[in-house]
């Protein structure tokens, strides 16, 4: 008999949407979803990106997202100019238009019973329980055996039969804590956050912004982000189930970078208004919502980030979402993270349910994890410059880059799940142990100096440049244009450095000038991938012949979310 069993475990957003994709992309599976029925609890804003949105809209979800949740035009960053607590000034980077890939700023609870919805109008079982132990399968056990305790008292317990099991059980980590797989991350933060309503969102007006000024979308419905010594803020904008405005506000941090301890509302208060008033007055003027009558929309975590230390299985069991790793929010990620490995697990069933899946196949993704994990490691070091502007500024110019030259498009036409893109994309992004990293921002010589020359903070010195580095062509799956868009990555590289070598005031001394010769050398260094990229190619822009036991097996050009499936 053919393999056809997958259970799900999980009744949370990483296992309905690993559900809707896979019983799409794989209609003849028998897909069963064991988790329990919700109860009130505090979730995250969240704010998506478009890689992520690109996925959901693939799934059929666009017209929820449409028609009950806000548009995010991208995220926002808020430098301040001075020192002192009081100044309303901030150059705000912001993105210059409408990019023709959407984002939104989602109302989890919202957007959670909508998809369970959605999935029990579709061929998935759905069983109200907890899944207590399992028996992986060996070579005499043919299925993986899953214990499970049922909500319903007065129901039977179950055991479930399965050829494949994904563990989406959240912070529960089920099989994580089971097989001992538990990892340290390689920098731990700290996090506290609640939900807003009924405020004043007139005083955000108070801020005196200096950017490029436009008329393409009201700069409220972004997610914010605000920045002091080991710290930064978000705000995220949403709509309540009811339609009432609301916004969810977040505060993470490393105490070893100085930042205070924060577990309550007074405490982000106190906190906070030592460098951003106005965010405590928009707090001030409205009221924390509620779970339940005596339930605060509130929570906070110390030292929360974990990993694991294999997060697939040839013998078919994999870990997706919170139950492999928590990711930092810095950039709206997470989700995105979980729309790859959800395709990842769909392809590695895909090969097995054929006969043809690999060791190498499974290392593969692996691998790829780890990647993601060295940004996610970059990005705990970005707690050391969050309270300087210059430095941090260029940063996440370089960041927002790479993302949507390289990250996005490679999701966009399924690079992700083929092992020569991987193989090369872990190259480049090869994680490193703590001790080996360098430093947290990009061109380091050249921004040290241009920091330590910048006494005044002002446009001239933190420019915002995301007209030159977002490809607003980018909205479909296209080969040609991710080769272009690897070469305008390899180009911005040139422009970046260039822009702020120009923005450097320079010294007849022998540090300056070894800088500005290394600079200067790098940039023909660049300029000399371009032109070999240009005539023969790159390895991160070609896939394996589908024959390749590496291969993807859904193939190139995004057929990844192409579905034969008429299931509804």
């Amino acid at each position: 008999m053919k393999k056809n069993k997958l259970i799900i475990i999980g009744n949370g957003i990483a296992g309905n949407l690993a559900a809707l994709y896979i019983s799409q992309k794989l209609p003849e599976l028998e897909i069963t979803i064991v988790g329990k029925t919700d109860k009130p609890r505090t979730l995250v804003g969240e704010s998506t990106v478009e890689l992520s949105t690109h996925f959901f809209e693939a799934l059929g979800l666009g017209k929820l997202l449409e028609d009950k949740h806000y548009h995010k035009y991208g995220l926002t960053y808020y430098f301040k100019t001075k020192k002192d607590a009081n100044d309303p000034n901030y150059v705000v980077h912001e993105a210059p238009g409408v990019i023709r890939l959407p984002a939104y700023n989602l109302n989890r609870f919202t957007f959670d019973n909508d998809l369970r919805e959605l999935n029990s109008k579709r061929n998935i079982k759905v069983i109200k329980g907890t899944v207590q132990d399992v028996s992986l399968k060996t070579s005499t056990q043919k299925h993986h055996i899953l214990s499970v305790e049922m909500e319903d008292s007065e129901k039977t317990n179950l055991m479930l039969e399965a050829d494949w099991f994904i563990d989406s059980s959240g912070t529960r980590r089920f099989l994580a804590k089971k097989l001992a797989l538990r990892k340290d991350p390689g920098y731990q933060r700290s996090t506290f956050w609640f939900r807003l309503k009924k405020f004043d969102r007139n005083i955000f007006n108070k801020i005196s912004a200096l950017k490029s000024k436009h008329h393409c979308y009201d700069s409220y419905y972004v997610t914010h982000h605000f920045y002091g010594k080991g710290y930064w803020i978000w705000m995220i904008p949403m709509r309540s189930p009811d339609g009432e405005t609301m916004i969810s506000i977040g505060y993470t941090y490393r105490t070893e970078q100085g930042a205070e301890i924060v577990r309550t509302v007074d405490d982000f208060i106190s906190t906070v208004e030592k460098d951003h008033p106005i965010i405590t007055e928009i707090v001030k003027s409205g009221e924390i919502n509620t779970l339940s009558e005596d339930v605060l929309d509130i929570a906070a975590y110390t030292n929360y980030m974990y990993e694991s230390k294999q997060y697939y299985s040839k013998d078919g069991w994999f870990l997706i979402g919170d139950s492999a790793f928590l990711f930092d929010p810095i950039n709206s990620l997470g989700l995105s993270y979980v729309s790859h490995m959800i395709c990842q697990v769909a392809a590695i069933i895909s090969k097995d349910k054929e006969g043809n899946l690999t060791n190498s196949y499974i290392d593969c993704h692996e691998k790829h994890i780890q990647s993601i994990l060295s940004l996610q490691d970059s990005w705990g070091k970005w707690y050391e410059i969050m309270h300087d502007p210059v430095k941090l500024s260029w940063t996440l110019l370089m960041n927002n880059m790479s993302y949507f030259n390289v990250l996005l498009p490679a999701f966009i036409n399924g690079a992700f799940l083929d092992g020569r893109h991987i193989d090369v994309f872990t190259e480049q992004f090869k994680r490193l142990p703590v001790e080996q990293q360098g430093p947290a921002y990009p061109f380091p010589k050249l921004l040290d100096i241009l920091s330590e020359q910048s006494k005044n903070i002002d446009l001239s010195c933190l420019p915002n440049l995301y007209s030159k580095n977002i490809p607003f062509g980018l909205y479909k799956a296209d080969e040609k244009l991710r080769k272009k868009l690897f070469l305008r990555y390899l180009f911005r590289l040139i422009t970046l450095r260039t822009a702020i070598i120009k923005r450097i005031n320079w010294k007849l001394n022998k540090h300056h000038l070894l800088v500005l010769g290394e600079s200067l050398w790098d940039n023909c260094v660049d300029f000399v991938r371009i032109i070999l990229v240009s005539l023969f190619s790159h390895g991160l822009v070609k896939y394996h012949k589908s024959d390749d036991p590496d291969a993807t097996p859904f193939g190139n050009n995004g057929k990844f979310l192409k579905f034969n499936d008429t299931t509804k």
